[in-house]
């Protein structure tokens, strides 16, 4: 049996950016990715701003949740801002 690592502790967690002002997303991933869909596996591939390739392994059900959780999000945006969003 493999020891296990202890638990996550966001009170423990550094602050890799410093004191930083205002609201902001960082950019990790270049829009564009692509979605890879076999019978019982899909990779969700990203490109990340340093220019590697991140593969994010899903289930057919991830992928559905996935669909339907940005479907969501993107739905509300466009109530919120009563038009489109691109």
């Amino acid at each position: 049996m493999t020891d296990r690592k202890p638990p996550f502790r966001p009170a423990d967690a550094v602050d890799v950016l410093g004191e930083v002002e205002g609201d902001f997303v960082l950019p990790l991933c270049l829009p564009g990715s692509n979605l890879l869909i076999g019978e019982d596996l899909a990779m969700l591939v990203l490109s990340t701003i340093h220019g590697q390739r991140v593969g994010l392994p899903l289930s057919a059900q991830g992928v559905a949740d996935l669909h339907t959780v940005l479907g969501e999000a993107l739905r509300l945006l466009q109530a919120r801002e009563r038009g489109p969003v691109q």
